[in-house]
């Protein structure tokens, strides 16, 4: 593993365990089924995902898992937001404050996941692209 797949695998570790701790957080697994299922998904790209990306040989398998975790997380994100501005649970309106309503829904969440799911894409990237040169130069 070179310097750049080291750091930018060492950014997806750090986005995954920020992840789990803040689902721990908001959705304690002692909180019912739904809260439990809400931490499979930070727990599988914790060790899964980051495990899949250390291998060349698994790291599409790496990369899709983490696509479909990110996806997933932002669709369901997104749509609690919604659902929460139009049953009236976040205080502020979107066309009163933008800014302020933007601040109390999932946003910054969305786009943290967006920042892993980014990062993702680069490792594997890193990952084919080193394979390449170093089987070119071998040759």
């Amino acid at each position: 593993m070179n310097t750049q797949h080291r750091v930018l695998w060492t950014a997806l570790l750090g986005l995954a365990i920020g992840a789990t701790m803040l689902h721990f957080r908001i959705h304690p697994p002692t909180g019912g089924r739904m809260y439990f299922l809400a931490n499979v998904g930070a727990v599988l790209d914790l060790v899964l995902v980051s495990t899949l990306f250390l291998y060349r040989g698994t790291a599409v398998w790496g990369l899709l898992l983490n696509s479909f975790l990110a996806f997933m997380g932002i669709i369901l994100m997104a749509d609690y937001s919604l659902d929460a501005t139009l049953h009236g649970f976040i205080r502020v309106k979107p066309q009163e404050n933008f800014l302020g309503w933007l601040l109390e829904t999932t946003f910054a969440d969305i786009m943290i996941l967006l920042a892993d799911f980014l990062v993702g894409i680069a490792l594997y990237n890193s990952i084919i692209t080193g394979a390449r040169s170093r089987a070119g130069a071998g040759a």
